[in-house]
C-alpha cells in the first residue's frame, strides 16, 4: 500500500485525531455498564471522563459528533422537550468546553441518524487530505463507516477503528488497519471519579509475564493492580492463607476458588495449562463475579 500523505509537514512524526461517533459511544458506553453502575447512567447524560477518552488514545485533537433529539415522544409535552433538549444542550457544552475537542451536531430525523454521519465522513477526509494528522482513529462500529475507512487506507492514511467487540460490524473492523477493542474496563475507566467512587472496581492482584499483554491477557495489564511473588520467570500470586473456602468452580480454562476473610471475598484464578495465578477482591460477592462476568463475557461455573 502507497503512503500518499507527507508527515515531514507536520509537527510531531505521529498525530493522532479521534473522531468519535457520540451516538454509538453512548449507546455502547451505557449497555456495558448498566449492570454496574445501575441508573446512574442515563441516555442523555452520561459521566463520561472525555480527558480520559482522549488520553487514552493519545489523541493531539478530538471531534466528537452527535445530534440533538428535538423528536417528540409518545407522552412528552413542549416542556419536557423544551427540558430533554436543554439537557442535551449542556452536556454537548460541557464537551466543548475541554481543550482539543470539537463537537458538531447534525439532525436526527424519524428515519434515524446521517447528518452527524456524513459531517464526520467529510471532516475525516479533509483532514487526511490537507495531511493534518498521521493516524487517524474512529471510535464506532457502524457498518455505514466502512467506505469511508476504505478510502482513508487505499489513500494511504493509517486508520484505527475502536469499539466494544459485541456491537462492532465485523466488515467495518476488517476494513481498517487495525481494530483497537473496548471492554468494561475500559469504559470504567473512562467514568467519572464520582461514579467510580461509588461503584470500585474489585482490587486485583495478578502474575506478569514478558510475552503478556493486554490483547492476551487481559488481567494483566490493569492499571490498579498488585504484583504477587516471583515464581521463576513468572509473576505468581499464591492462594490466599487463613480464608474459608466456600465455592470451586470453573470458567474457561482456569479453576476458580471462592474465598472469604474477614469481609472481604476473594474469587482465586489457576489456569489449568500453566498454573499462573491472578485474584479479585472485593467486600460484595455478586458484585465481585459480576465483574468477572462484565470484564470477560463470561460467568463462572460453581460445582
Amino acid at each position: 500500500m502507497s503512503n500518499t500523505h507527507n508527515p515531514t509537514n507536520l509537527q510531531s512524526s505521529r498525530v493522532t485525531y479521534l473522531f468519535i461517533d457520540g451516538s454509538y459511544l453512548r449507546k455502547s458506553y451505557i449497555d456495558t455498564t448498566s449492570k454496574w453502575f445501575g441508573n446512574e447512567v442515563e441516555y442523555d447524560n452520561i459521566s463520561i471522563d472525555f480527558n480520559a477518552v482522549k488520553n487514552f488514545f493519545d489523541a493531539r485533537k478530538v471531534f466528537y459528533y452527535d445530534y440533538i433529539d428535538r423528536i417528540q415522544g409518545k407522552y412528552e409535552n413542549k416542556t419536557d422537550i423544551e427540558a430533554r433538549v436543554s439537557e442535551q444542550k449542556d452536556y454537548f457544552n460541557q464537551i466543548r468546553s475541554l481543550e482539543e475537542y470539537h463537537v458538531k451536531l447534525g439532525n436526527l430525523t424519524k428515519k434515524g441518524q446521517k447528518e452527524a454521519g456524513i459531517l464526520l465522513t467529510i471532516d475525516m477526509m479533509n483532514h487526511a487530505i490537507r495531511n493534518n494528522m498521521t493516524k487517524a482513529v474512529l471510535l464506532s462500529g457502524d457498518k455505514d463507516f466502512k467506505p469511508l475507512v476504505e478510502s482513508l487506507v487505499n489513500m494511504g492514511m493509517i486508520v484505527y477503528v475502536s469499539s466494544e467487540i459485541r456491537s462492532t460490524s465485523s466488515e467495518l473492523k476488517y476494513a481498517a488497519d487495525s481494530h483497537i477493542p473496548l471492554s468494561f474496563f475500559d469504559y470504567y475507566k473512562w467514568s467519572s471519579p464520582e461514579l467510580k467512587n461509588k461503584y470500585p472496581m474489585p482490587k486485583i492482584e495478578t502474575y506478569k509475564t514478558p510475552f503478556l499483554g493486554r490483547g492476551l491477557e487481559r488481567f494483566t495489564a490493569l492499571s490498579d493492580i498488585k504484583v504477587g511473588n516471583k515464581f521463576g520467570s513468572i509473576v505468581k500470586v499464591s492462594e490466599p492463607q487463613n480464608a474459608e473456602l466456600l465455592d470451586r468452580g470453573k470458567v474457561k480454562d482456569y479453576e476458580v476458588k471462592l474465598f472469604q476473610k474477614d469481609r472481604e471475598f476473594i474469587l482465586f484464578f489457576r489456569k489449568m495449562e500453566d498454573g499462573s495465578t491472578f485474584q479479585m477482591t472485593l467486600n460484595n460477592q455478586d458484585r465481585l463475579e459480576l465483574y468477572y462476568a462484565l470484564e470477560s463475557g463470561k460467568k463462572i461455573k460453581w460445582d
